[in-house]
This record gives C-alpha cells, structure tokens and sequence, in this order.
C-alpha cells in the first residue's frame, strides 16, 4: 500500500479515530491489513477477527486472516478461513484463486488445480488463471485434451449404451 512507515502510522491512528465513532467491518479489516503490512501479526489478527465478529460474510477478511494464518504455518486454520470466504460468496473469483495459490504454495496441486479451474468457469478469458492451469496440469503430466477428445467425452457422457 504505502512506501513509507509513518503513512502506516498515520492510516492506523486515522483508522482507529474512524472506528470509535463508527465501528464497522470494513474499517476493522482495513486496519489489520496496515497492522499486516509493518508486521504487527497479532494486532492484525484481533483487527480481522473484528471485522469478523460484525459481518461474518466479510469475505475479504477471511482471506486476510487466512493470509496471516498461512504466514504463521496456521494451515487448518488458514484454510478454514480461505473456505469460509468461498462460502460468504461462492462467485468471487479472487477468493478461488487466493486458495488455489494456497494449496500450490504447500503442494497439493490438484486441489489447487480444482480451484483454478472453479476460477476459470467464471472468467474463462482470464489469461493468469490459464497460465496457473497450464503450469500445475504440465506439472502433474495431464496432458490437453485435444477438441475431438472433448466432443467423445460429451458424447459417451450422453451416450447410457457406450461402453
């Protein structure tokens, strides 16, 4: 976000004035991530809890938390968290994709896969998910079914007499 400490502090001290007057969820999210970004983790953490506690379908500060949980080696939690974002809103492809690197980061690649590819049926045109798709299927030797092999896929998923 910012270059330089002091905008940090300032952003936090503003943030904190903000908050007495208006407690909400996005401001408390608002104030973990500065706490995130000059590595004060456990400030953090109680800022998106809050964000939490006072809309449960803050999807991005699930995705915050899950983010803090990860860099502490918290993985259960972590995708616990990046879960329930998914669940608060199931059509944002960012959250997808924010698990999807997740589990690539900890090497299980066909669950990353699966949510690459959940991406990819919401924006089938986003050229990085298609790339992530083409690293992991090229990593776990799947290879590209060509247009015909499509088609006979269809076709014997269709077809109760083929066997």
């Amino acid at each position: 976000m910012f270059d330089e400490l002091w905008e940090y502090e300032d952003t936090i001290k503003e943030l904190k004035e903000c908050l007495i007057e208006n407690p909400n969820s996005n401001g408390f999210n608002n104030l973990g991530v500065a706490h995130f970004e000059i590595g004060e983790l456990e400030n953090a953490l109680k800022n998106f809890n809050l964000a939490i506690e006072l809309n449960s379908e803050n999807g991005i500060a699930y995705i915050n938390r899950a983010e803090l949980n990860a860099e502490w080696k918290n993985f259960d939690k972590a995708e616990s968290d990046y879960g329930m974002a998914i669940n608060s809103d199931s059509k944002n492809r960012s959250y997808w994709i924010s698990r999807a690197h997740f589990y690539k980061e900890k090497g299980e690649l066909q669950k990353a896969l699966f949510d690459f590819k959940k991406a990819e049926q919401m924006d089938s045109n986003f050229k990085p998910v298609k790339e992530q798709i083409a690293e992991i299927e090229k990593e776990l030797r799947i290879e590209p079914k060509s247009w015909i092999q499509k088609l006979i896929g269809i076709w014997r998923n269709k077809n109760p007499y083929f066997v």
